[in-house]
């Protein structure tokens, strides 16, 4: 079961809001709301205190982007425009399932819980000869998933305490094209210059953890904090695969060496909500602070590589690969409850507003992102004592963003001072997520 779950399950590490089918249909508004429900992993782990019985929680999602990029035109030296075709995200709906298994401890309030999930982002794929590919061609074949272990202990009926571990074991599958342009022949962006690479950065053990707390202040009013310690991914060894300009200048340069040092950082979260636990009506308030300026930049040391037999140049060690991101920490506010029909079915829906974490300077194709509205429905079934079906559906809506003042460069390993290289970030970016699931609970 566990080879099947990792064998779908599949995030870059950039959290949308909302995770599993039932919180997703709230907008994500689950930080107070997630009494005894195995969803509180990741929401907040209190909320695990007092399960009586063994659950079980299974559910499957599928997330897509719609993506489309116009990069702006170039000016030549000669005043010639070279213009651009649009692109778009070809990479197809993403599959991310959960499971979930927890009970009792033995001790009155005491609970446990178990999940192996990931969080919710779809992959971007895109043409390898398009306009964007000196920024990302495919990262579609990333693979994480979170195992996370948590106990939860509700002390009386006011106050419930939580925590738990996490391992995130990942593989981060990078395809893009750096320039072979030395300044000697040719134009930056001759595709016959183009070195297409692919970096796998694997580390199957990233140790993280996350705490919470839930409080009742009144009879239907409580509170609810959590907070997400940081994920660190590390390789010492991250493989890089190279296919060498098809130049005839080239046709004797050689890369020798293929592994790389590199980091990566997935930033702390912290949560905190009010709730209203009204009958037939359950709201809540909740808002999120995710640390995403973290990640200042991605950077890959090569491990004594070097390419020989350049034209014009010779032998050349390969340098340090950096590439500026400066991103911002985000915020959000959510909005989210149910209305209880009757016995049997309960409505629900959500809405939430999110900040942009990346600034116009290194905004790219490298990650759909941006200030987003969310707009979410669902609803619980209950078949039987036992048994209930969750579903949720949301759609993310970016607005779409035009970029004049872009850093972002072609990589190239000849050039790590930029004095060749281009700037390929400017243009026009549309993006909306779209979001949906079904899930089934099993009380034993």
């Amino acid at each position: 079961m566990l080879l099947a779950v990792a064998g779908d399950a599949w995030a870059a590490g950039f959290y949308l809001p909302g995770r599993g089918v039932k919180p997703l249909g709230r907008a994500g508004a689950y930080v107070v709301s997630g009494e005894q429900n195995l969803n509180s992993l990741w929401y907040n782990p209190a909320n695990l205190g007092g399960i009586e019985e063994f659950q079980l929680t299974v559910d499957l999602a599928l997330i897509g982007l719609f993506f489309k990029h116009q990069r702006a035109p170039r000016t030549l030296e000669n005043g010639d425009v070279v213009t651009y075709d649009e692109v778009r995200n070809e990479a197809p709906p993403k599959a991310d399932p959960q499971l979930l298994v927890g009970g009792p401890l033995g001790l009155d309030g005491l609970s446990w819980a178990f999940g192996i999930y990931a969080p919710y982002l779809a992959g971007h794929t895109f043409p390898v000869d398009g306009p964007q590919r000196y920024v990302l061609v495919d990262n579609d074949a990333s693979l994480a998933l979170i195992l996370h272990l948590a106990v939860g202990w509700q002390i009386g009926e006011k106050f419930r305490i939580g925590a738990g571990f996490q391992n995130m074991p990942a593989s981060f599958r990078l395809v893009n094209v750096a320039s072979g342009y030395t300044g000697l022949f040719g134009d930056p962006e001759d595709e016959d210059l183009d070195i297409l690479t692919r970096i796998t950065l694997t580390d199957y053990f990233v140790p993280s953890g996350n705490i919470g707390i839930w409080i009742k202040l009144a009879e239907q009013l409580q509170v609810g904090f959590s907070g997400q310690l940081p994920f660190r991914f590390k390789a010492n060894a991250a493989k890089l695969e190279s296919r060498l300009p098809s130049h005839p200048e080239f046709q004797n340069a050689e890369l020798n060496g293929d592994t790389l040092s590199g980091e990566l950082s997935f930033p702390a979260v912290v949560r905190g909500g009010i709730r209203f636990a009204g009958d037939p009506l359950d709201l809540e308030l909740a808002v999120t602070w995710e640390g995403w300026s973290i990640l200042r930049a991605i950077n890959a040391e090569p491990n004594d590589i070097s390419v020989t037999e350049l034209p014009g140049l010779g032998s050349i060690p390969v340098g340090p690969l950096t590439v500026p991101l400066e991103w911002k920490d985000t915020f959000s506010i959510r909005v989210g409850g149910e209305w209880k029909l009757n016995d049997a079915f309960t409505p629900s829906a959500g809405y939430a507003y999110e900040t942009g974490a990346i600034p116009d300077q290194t905004y790219s194709v490298f990650l759909a992102d941006g200030n987003k509205h969310v707009i979410s429905i669902g609803g619980s079934l209950q078949i039987s004592d036992s048994i209930s079906i969750d579903a949720g559906f949301a759609t993310y809506v970016i607005p779409k963003r035009t970029i004049t003042d872009s850093k972002w460069r072609q990589i190239n390993p000849t050039d790590d001072e930029g004095k060749v290289t281009l700037i390929v970030g400017n243009g026009e970016y549309q993006q909306t997520y779209v979001a949906g699931g079904v899930g089934v609970n099993v009380d034993f």
